[in-house]
């Protein structure tokens, strides 16, 4: 039972650092297009529809094994994201930077998942 415990965490943090490097590559591409200058609308866009599902793939089964060094990982990846698409958000706190760009932390978008997954 213990051998099969250690083995699923074991999984689940090896697919986080997965997922993370994952979602760390992709922020070079929105990088590159924020150097392009396109607009901040569309690098919004382009975290939205293509790093953030990255982050929250089969969030409802793995939610519940995450550590808080683990969520905050994760989060830290959004927290990036929106200081490469707005330049003003390194001066103010996260909070802040989710209500300027009108999405929820992936934490709370998380739980709003797995809530839904699980009790419909």
């Amino acid at each position: 039972m213990t051998v099969k415990y250690w083995h699923s965490q074991h999984a689940s943090r090896c697919k986080n650092k997965e997922k993370h490097s994952q979602a760390t590559q992709q922020l070079y591409f929105l990088k590159q297009l924020k150097r392009a200058r396109v607009p901040h609308a569309q690098l919004l866009h382009f975290y939205i529809s293509v790093i953030h599902p990255v982050l929250e793939y089969a969030v409802p089964v793995w939610h519940h094994l995450l550590t808080k060094t683990q969520t905050n990982s994760i989060e830290s990846v959004q927290k990036h994201a929106l200081r490469i698409i707005y330049w003003f958000s390194n001066d103010i706190p996260y909070c802040n930077s989710l209500d300027v760009a009108d999405i929820a932390s992936l934490s709370t978008r998380r739980n709003e998942l797995s809530r839904e997954f699980f009790i419909p």
